[in-house]
Order: structure tokens, then C-alpha cells, then sequence
């Protein structure tokens, strides 16, 4: 039986549902570890509930519990690594860390749509060569004798190098448009749940790291950060409004940025196909259907 490789986006709004029910489970007075409990027992738990749970009633660290997890959880369980480390509100954390997981399958829906329709036409085109010349077989010309020739054996071989750089060309294309940081906003996320708590800027930032860095997270660089929190220092701004606020900006950036990279991917892709698969349309298809009309048309002796 072939298994149908689980979308992303379908990934992280399991991740934010789950998240909300444990929200809403410590919201109504449960414990940390009985709330984790009770989803490693419900009727479809995330395998990773369960380590999270032993984990919690332990007392040990929960960061290193989320590293096995995918990237959704293992941002979720960044933020509540920190909001267990400064005491601060575990609920609200939990909301924070589901809406996370929802921005994450956003994107994810943003990026495969915006790539729909460039991945599809270099899939359209690279199967055009061989049928053409099943086309023409179609029709009732001999293609395969001529394919079958030592002539043919020359085009194959030819046709099948071209379209193989053809495919691993628009391959390389592909998940270079595709290559996007999920994480987006997360380190403004962490700072702005650990100055929330109440730590200073500098230990908030060195939980966040410490937390990301647990959890298996990995962060972008810091200058985005720096500026934002050397502007709300000079200009006497409330941090957490702020940092959340450049969270929700670089989200939106994301996407647009996604959106870009499909319009110059679908240009892109005409390389391959100039330089690669109209020849092995020409060597795969239009050869070997005009030597099967010329055989079939020849005059005998």
C-alpha cells in the first residue's frame, strides 16, 4: 500500500488544535503534566505528547522533549520551554505558540499554491517528447521499429540525457523556489513571551536562544531583532507590543517574498526548456515520428 506523504500546512493546524486543547485544559486549571497526559490518551495523540507528559511530571527540561518533533512542534515547544522557564502564563503561551503553528500552515498554503502552477508546467513539459512519439505510434506509424534500430538506440540515449538535466535542472529550480524559513517571527515570538514574564532584554534573549536551541529551533540571524529593539529603547516603546507586532510583519513578508520567487521560478524554468527539452523533443519526438512517415512512405524497389 502506498502512503500519501502528509501535507505541511494539514501538519501544523493539527499541531494548533492540539495546542488549543491543552490551552484551554491548563486555561480550566490542569496541571502541565496532566493536560499533556490527557493528550497522549486522547483518541489521536502526536507521538510526541507522550515524552512531553513524562518530561513534565519529571521536572526535567521540555525543550529536548519537542526535538524529535516536527519543526511546528518542536516552534510550539520553544515558546513553552520559555514560558516554563519565566513562570509566565502557560495558557496564553500555548495560544501564542498555536497561532504560530497556523501563520506556519498559511505559509506552507501560500508557498504550494504560489508553486502550483510553475511545478506543473515543468511536469507538462517534460513528458511532451515521449508522447509525441506515442502520438505518432498512435496514429499508425511504426515508432518503436525505429526506436527499436541502431539508429534508434543513438536517439534514445541522447533523448533520455536531455531530459534527465532537464528534470534534475528544474528539480534544483524548484526547491530553490521552494526554500522558505517556517520559523519566521519565532525569535521575536520567544523575546516578546520571556519579556512579557518579566526578564530584561539581554536575558530574554539569551532564554530565547537557549530555548530555540533545545527545542531543535533554528532562529534567524539577529540584526532584525537589534534594530527593533534598539529603536523601541531610544524611542521609549512598549517592547512586547512591538516585538509582536514585527512578528506578524516578517510572517506577512514571508509569504509575499514566497510569492516573488514562484513569478521568477516560472521565468526560470524556461531555461531548461529552451536549452534542454525542446532538443529532446525534437531528438525523442519529431524524429523518430518523421523516420517512421519516411519508412512507412518509402517507394519499394
Amino acid at each position: 500500500m502506498i502512503l500519501r506523504r502528509r501535507d505541511a500546512a494539514e501538519e501544523a493546524d493539527e499541531v494548533a488544535a492540539h495546542l488549543d486543547r491543552l490551552g484551554a485544559l491548563v486555561a480550566a486549571g490542569a496541571t502541565q503534566p496532566a493536560a499533556w497526559a490527557y493528550l497522549a490518551r486522547s483518541g489521536a495523540p502526536p507521538p510526541i505528547a507522550e515524552a512531553v507528559a513524562r518530561a513534565a511530571a519529571d521536572g526535567h527540561p521540555l525543550g529536548p522533549a519537542f526535538a524529535g518533533g516536527q519543526e511546528a512542534w518542536r516552534a510550539a515547544g520553544a515558546i513553552v520551554t520559555v514560558a516554563a522557564e519565566t513562570g509566565a502564563p502557560l495558557a496564553a503561551a500555548m495560544a501564542t505558540a498555536a497561532t504560530g503553528a497556523r501563520r506556519t500552515a498559511e505559509l506552507h498554503r501560500a508557498v504550494s499554491t504560489a508553486m502550483a502552477g510553475p511545478v506543473a508546467s515543468a511536469r507538462l513539459v517534460l513528458v511532451l517528447p515521449p508522447a509525441t512519439a506515442l502520438l505518432g505510434w498512435a496514429f499508425g506509424f511504426d515508432v518503436p521499429k525505429v526506436l527499436l534500430s541502431g539508429l534508434g538506440a543513438g536517439i534514445l540515449l541522447i533523448g533520455a540525457v536531455l531530459l534527465g538535466a532537464a528534470a534534475h535542472w528544474s528539480a534544483r529550480l524548484i526547491r530553490g523556489a521552494r526554500r522558505t524559513s517556517w520559523t519566521a517571527g519565532l525569535d521575536l515570538e520567544l523575546v516578546a513571551t520571556a519579556v512579557r514574564a518579566g526578564l530584561p532584554v539581554t536575558a530574554a534573549r539569551e532564554l530565547a536562544a537557549s530555548a530555540a536551541a533545545a527545542t531543535g529551533v533554528e532562529l534567524p540571524g539577529p540584526a532584525a531583532l537589534d534594530e527593533l529593539l534598539a529603536f523601541a529603547d531610544t524611542a521609549g516603546l512598549p517592547v512586547v507590543g512591538l516585538l509582536r507586532a514585527e512578528a506578524d510583519r516578517v510572517r506577512r513578508a514571508a509569504v509575499a517574498e514566497a510569492r516573488v520567487r514562484a513569478e521568477v521560478l516560472a521565468v526560470r524554468l524556461l531555461l531548461p526548456l529552451g536549452l534542454l527539452v525542446l532538443p529532446a523533443f525534437l531528438v525523442l519526438g519529431a524524429l523518430p515520428v518523421g523516420l517512421a512517415v519516411l519508412s512507412s512512405t518509402a517507394v519499394p524497389r
